[in-house]
């Protein structure tokens, strides 16, 4: 099988899980009883359609950047990967380390 080109790669299939998606949901949404459109008017509103609104959803979406960072820069550097959740328990357990070890210190 040959390989996609990369613009394929990078526009396309991103795109293209974006549309499955909101067909996937707006099924759900459909089989509910509810108008889709509406549904997604909605979901857009609440997600960018006001100034709280927007920093809600930068406030609660900064988790997976920094997730999706810290698993592409252990990928990238061809080492093990213990995944996002387990990669933030240990930099918790590092930093708790750390502020036993200052004792207090300024």
């Amino acid at each position: 099988m040959t390989p996609l080109p990369r613009w394929a790669d990078v526009v396309l299939l991103p795109l293209l899980n974006v549309v499955l998606a909101f067909l996937v949901g707006g099924l759900i949404v459909l089989a509910v009883g509810q108008n889709p459109l509406q549904a997604v008017g909605i979901m857009l509103y609440g997600a960018f359609g006001y100034g709280s609104g927007f920093g809600y959803t930068l406030y609660y979406t900064t988790d997976f950047i920094f997730a999706g960072l810290a698993v592409s820069l252990a990928y990238h550097a061809g080492l093990f990967n213990i995944g996002p959740e387990g990669q933030a328990y240990v930099g918790g357990l590092g930093v708790i380390l750390i502020g036993l070890a200052l004792n207090g210190t300024h």
